[in-house]
């Protein structure tokens, strides 16, 4: 089996909690498109419960082996888990740096800027 992650979003508070560590209730739902064939569409949501804002999805594929059973169970728990280490691997990407678009007025010269963290 083989997955691959096409697109990845994330919508997160602007500033990240005071204390070190970060404990994350976690709503997740995983919906399959094409579960039939051997090449599976997959969207993968995860919401936070608690205080910290976070919304985060990944469209990809998941890649069937000649032979191999599409086992929705198994399959949504190896999503689930990978998503995770994404999501948290984005959550400290995320909140050490600030990235803000410049030139938005015109979409055929659309960049971007890195700012580092700073405090105001």
């Amino acid at each position: 089996m083989e997955i691959y992650m096409q697109k990845i979003g994330m919508i997160r508070q602007d500033f990240n909690p005071k204390n070190s560590r970060l404990n994350l209730d976690i709503d997740w739902s995983v919906e399959y498109m094409n579960s039939h064939q051997d090449q599976i569409n997959f969207d993968i949501i995860l919401k936070s419960c608690n205080g910290f804002t976070l919304d985060f999805k990944i469209e990809g594929i998941v890649k069937l082996d000649l032979f191999e059973e599409f086992i929705q169970e198994k399959i949504s728990q190896i999503l689930f888990d990978k998503a995770c280490n994404v999501l948290m691997e984005m959550i400290s990407i995320t909140g050490q740096s600030t990235h803000r678009l410049s030139n938005y007025e015109n979409p055929s010269t659309l960049g971007s800027e890195h700012y580092s963290k700073c405090s105001f």
